[in-house]
């Protein structure tokens, strides 16, 4: 046995030494110079017609010969056998040696790669293939030297050129493919796939943190399949592993990221004793054809050696698009299918788009599965799984208002630990939690909508204490929905419409967008506001498709919808007298379905309750009514409007402003700001006087002007 990697590749280079002595002492014909002159059974050009028409080497010692190659095949199969040996029974890892007997290359196969291996071991024999080629680019041995090496019987060469051509694309996978030039099959020269290169030289290397085109991952034994929402996909799996049938399989794993498909080859893959190698297709895109194959082929081999499930990941990214590119694809179950009875293929689009037409995949027995998305509970159970906190009533929050994938609440819970592991803190805190579900979130829904930021909280809310109660239950519908749907098994009795719609309606200012905000900000949700009048066309079918855009991105984002001036759709009901009116109901009726469909919150306010058709209101869960301030309110909203580190005069009479001047939310808001920039221009602390002044601005707005008996005993300030 060989005592190492050391040993066993000086062995092989002493063998390849004797076969180019064999060769050159009864191949090769030299000149007086020492120069090659001509090469037994080599065809060439003009200027060597003449060694051509030669005696070709008719006074070779073919007795002699023989003798010498006998005993040379002789000492490779002891050294193969002696190979094996130090595998099995030492337990001595020999990479090179396991690589051909686990390929299940033939004897010529063998001997091919041992001649190609010598010039990666050591370069002179770049130099002597050179020699032997008469060509100093021929640093390889090419098919050519190789049979007329292995024999001099030219039968015997006949047949291993037609044996080597026939398993060319089996072949490919562990050579570089011959360029597409105008030279002959027999100019392929053997070098080894560069992945192939780091596997026999650098076995113990790790592939499993490998970037890039692909990467191995062996599978823990801490991974379970408890908390498995696909169990029933795994079992199919190992199901169809199992059975003891030679017909090819394909594994097409559909579904968004994140919702297991991984996971479940992983599972499966332990349960055999196998790793998995991932190839993610996305990393070829843009890529020469030939690298392409390159990069095929020597993951599939890789796979082979590593003994591991071959996953192509991303299967939509070569199927679709370009008619090449299908080619190319089933150029790839071609190479897999040389090596692997069944093969898998992972996909991120919607179920319905064929991707295995064509010949070649058809060969395959398809095997489709579906990911189901995990329920509000099921999250909830994940969520918990990847904190390792319990009894948490964050987690049914999250997993009711983030409708995620078991994989993107796993990193999302990883990322927010990493966070608080930077900050010092010990547990991870709710902020960081919704800030790593936020960052997870992708979506174009700013293209249609105004993010609003949600800064206010309940106490900033003046509002009467029924409306403050109808929108903490409308908060509670959301954050409490798995209990309810679930849990409690009402699922099973709405399948339709558990969005929750809300209708603010109220005199401009009254608080509506500021309750948004607070709904936001309770929830951790983003909020966006749309103006109906911008989504609204004078075009037939416009206007739901502007519509039907902002649903499609709100749901990716599971944010709060907030529709401005809703009054401009949801007006009474129109009677059918012409096209535009069979449109104008049509619209309405189009945003009544997309907000029943939407699992979020959305929110129509109007300034004009009175326009609002009835019919429409019934199909809003909450209707909330924003009156104006009465005089309590109007104190509360004097006493909150500026920032405690404001510095304020003790001049200011609250009351008089509150029983004297009826005022909304906003008035008061724009009041305070303006009285502060008035305060802060003349070099002054805030007072009555500068909020006189601003109050009359406010009224002037309106074309209002404040006489004496209005202002009173303030009609100093008069401007």
């Amino acid at each position: 046995m060989f005592s190492g990697q050391e040993e066993y590749f000086k062995e092989l280079l002493i063998l390849v030494k004797e076969e180019i002595r064999l060769y050159t002492a009864y191949a090769v014909r030299l000149r007086e110079d020492g120069g090659i002159r001509h090469i037994y059974n080599t065809k060439l050009f003009q200027e060597e017609l003449s060694n051509i028409l030669e005696d070709p080497f008719v006074h070779m010692n073919w007795e002699t010969y023989n003798r010498e190659r006998k005993k040379l095949t002789a000492q490779w199969k002891e050294f193969h056998q002696k190979a094996y040996r130090t595998i099995k029974e030492g337990g001595i890892m020999l990479p090179f040696a396991y690589m051909i007997r686990k390929l299940g290359l033939t004897d010529f196969e063998q001997y091919l790669a041992c001649l190609a291996a010598a010039p990666e071991l050591n370069r002179e024999f770049e130099r002597m293939y050179c020699y032997l080629q008469d060509d100093l680019s021929w640093r390889y041995p090419s098919l050519d030297l190789c049979v007329k090496m292995y024999t001099m019987d030219e039968m015997e060469q006949n047949t291993l050129i037609h044996q080597t051509a026939a398993r060319k694309e089996w072949l490919c996978c562990i050579f570089r493919e011959r360029p597409a030039t105008q030279e002959s099959e027999l100019s392929w020269r053997f070098k080894f796939q560069a992945d192939l290169i780091d596997y026999i030289f650098f076995y113990e290397s790790d592939l499993t943190d490998r970037k890039g085109e692909y990467h191995l991952c062996i599978p823990a034994e801490s991974l379970s399949s408890e908390l498995n929402i696909n169990q029933s996909v795994l079992e199919n799996i190992e199901y169809r592993l199992g059975k003891k049938d030679s017909r090819m399989m394909l594994f097409l794993l559909r579904g968004p990221l994140g919702s297991g498909k991984k996971f479940q080859i992983q599972l499966a893959a332990k349960d055999q004793g196998r790793a998995v190698l991932f190839l993610d297709l996305r990393e070829l895109a843009g890529r020469k054809e030939e690298q392409v194959q390159e990069m095929v082929g020597g993951a599939v081999v890789r796979a082979v050696l590593d003994q591991a499930f071959l996953v192509f990941c991303h299967w939509e990214a070569v199927w679709t698009g370009k008619k090449k590119n299908r080619q190319l694809a089933q150029e790839m179950l071609r190479k897999a299918a040389l090596f692997f009875q069944h093969v898998f293929l992972t996909v991120e689009e919607e179920p319905g788009e064929d991707l295995l037409e064509g010949e070649y995949p058809k060969r395959y027995q398809v095997e489709e599965f579906f990911m189901k998305m995990p329920s509000i509970q099921e999250r909830s159970l994940l969520w918990q799984k990847s904190l390792g906190e319990e009894g948490l009533v964050l987690y049914d929050q999250l997993a009711a208002q983030f409708d995620f994938t078991p994989g993107v609440i796993g990193e999302a819970a990883r990322s927010a630990s990493r966070e608080a592991e930077g900050q010092g803190e010990k547990q991870v805190s709710a902020k960081l939690l919704y800030q790593a579900c936020q960052r997870k979130i992708s979506h174009r829904l700013g293209e249609r909508a105004s993010r609003v930021n949600g800064m206010y909280t309940w106490e900033d809310l003046i509002l009467e204490e029924g409306a403050k109660e109808l929108l903490r239950q409308a908060c509670g519908q959301v954050s409490y929905r798995g209990k309810v749907y679930e849990q409690w098994g009402f699922q099973d009795k709405i399948a339709y419409g558990r969005g929750v719609s809300l209708l603010f309606a109220g005199p401009p200012g009254t608080g509506k967008t500021m309750a948004a905000q607070v709904l936001a900000r309770e929830l951790n949700l983003e909020l966006y506001k749309v103006d109906l009048s911008g989504v609204l066309s004078k075009y037939i079918g416009e206007t739901q498709k502007n519509l039907r855009e902002i649903f499609d991105e709100v749901k990716k984002s599971r944010s709060i919808l907030f529709f401005d001036e809703a009054d401009v759709l949801f007006g009474k009901r129109v009677d059918v007298s012409d096209a535009r009116d069979i449109s104008a109901n049509a619209q309405t009726a189009y945003l009544l379905q997309k907000m029943e469909e939407y699992d979020g919150i959305t929110i129509l306010a109007t300034n004009l309750m009175q326009n609002f058709d009835d019919a429409y209101k019934r199909r809003m869960k909450f209707i909330i009514r924003f009156t104006f301030p009465q005089k309590e309110q109007r104190v509360q909203l004097w006493k909150k409007v500026f920032p405690r580190q404001m510095p304020l005069q003790g001049d200011i009479d609250i009351d008089y402003l509150a029983d004297n001047f009826e005022l909304s939310g906003a008035n008061i808001k724009n009041i305070a700001v303006n009285a502060a920039f008035i305060a802060a221009s003349r070099q002054e602390i805030t007072g009555m006087e500068h909020i006189m002044t601003a109050l009359q601005q406010e009224y002037e707005k309106s074309g209002k002007i404040l006489g004496k008996a209005e202002l009173k005993e303030h009609y100093k300030y008069k401007i």
